[in-house]
């Protein structure tokens, strides 16, 4: 995890580029939402929390002819490189012309990507349970952060929810038992890495009843005194992560938020995607960040959420 940059530091200038990926496979992985594994000749390095600005249209063709004008944003779920080049996850949700377009993709066919963007994760301090909390499309660049903290021989649980068992964007092994709110090998993408993963769903239809910050609380009242401390990870809906945040304010727990906003360039030359955090040396005591040069990871406590 020392590889990680410091981001705590102000923005430094990370290696970036334009590149022409090939699609290595586009398949579904629940309902809604499927998984896209760009293959590239050669990568940047990249650490979690990043994300990739991709062209939703055939980069060979004209702009406008089936898919969207404008870049569309998308977190980097997973990179790994070998003898082959560089391959990345992105998992999305159909949503609208951009996220259309991906979902026609078929292996072999070209991609346009600008990338790696923004800044990433913090490292944990050391000695800590790293607890990495996602709700539905929020899962990607917590996946992959859990390998690498796993790696880094770091102790991670994972806190996965979604609406409905249908909605949860992860594999599932059907050999492995999923009770209540009990940690489960359940899910190769995580377990792969040795990391069990605890998940909710609003009806109940899959693990836990109820919100995820509140099996998260629950589970967090209950731990022994003498337990390790606990770093916070999050990453998925707006008011997920702001109930995430309120809890880990409460208990004094370091918790750093990837946010998500509209970004149309991702390199801070539109100023479109703009997030209000406290700044004691501003003379109304905050100002205006942006989310893909000096995000898309904050500190929780710094992003004022109202």
């Amino acid at each position: 995890m020392a590889s990680f940059p410091d981001t705590g530091s102000p923005p430094t200038p990370l290696a970036k580029g334009l590149f022409r990926a090939q699609v290595a496979a586009n398949e579904p992985l629940c309902t809604g939402h499927a998984e896209l594994i760009l293959r590239f000749d050669a990568f940047p390095p990249a650490w979690p929390g990043q994300f990739l600005q991709i062209q939703c249209t055939d980069p060979d063709g004209p702009v406008w002819r089936g898919g969207a004008l404008i870049r569309r944003p998308f977190s980097i779920g997973g990179l790994r490189r070998g003898p082959r080049g560089v391959e990345i996850d992105i998992l999305y949700r159909v949503m609208g012309v951009g996220t259309g377009w991906m979902s026609r993709l078929k292996p072999g066919e070209p991609v346009s990507v600008l990338g790696p963007l923004g800044r990433p994760f913090e490292p944990p301090p050391p000695g800590s349970l790293a607890c990495l909390v996602g709700g539905g499309i929020g899962l990607p660049p917590l996946i992959w952060l859990a390998g690498e903290l796993a790696e880094a021989g770091v102790q991670v649980l994972a806190f996965c929810g979604a609406r409905t068992a249908e909605l949860l964007p992860l594999r599932r092994d059907p050999a492995v038992p999923v009770r209540g709110a009990e940690p489960s090998a359940a899910w190769p993408a995580l377990a792969r890495w040795g990391v069990a993963a605890i998940v909710a769903t609003d009806d109940g239809s899959l693990g836990a009843r109820g919100r995820l910050p509140d099996v998260l609380a629950d589970w967090l009242a209950a731990r022994a005194a003498d337990a390790p401390p606990v770093a916070i990870y999050t990453c998925g809906p707006e008011p997920m992560m702001q109930a995430v945040a309120g809890i880990c304010r409460r208990r004094g727990l370091p918790c750093q938020v990837c946010l998500e906003r509209m970004m149309a360039c991702g390199m801070g030359t539109c100023q479109s995607c703009v997030v209000p955090v406290h700044d004691p040396a501003a003379e109304d005591g905050w100002r205006y960040r942006l989310c893909c040069t000096d995000g898309p990871v904050f500190p929780a406590e710094h992003v004022i959420w109202e």
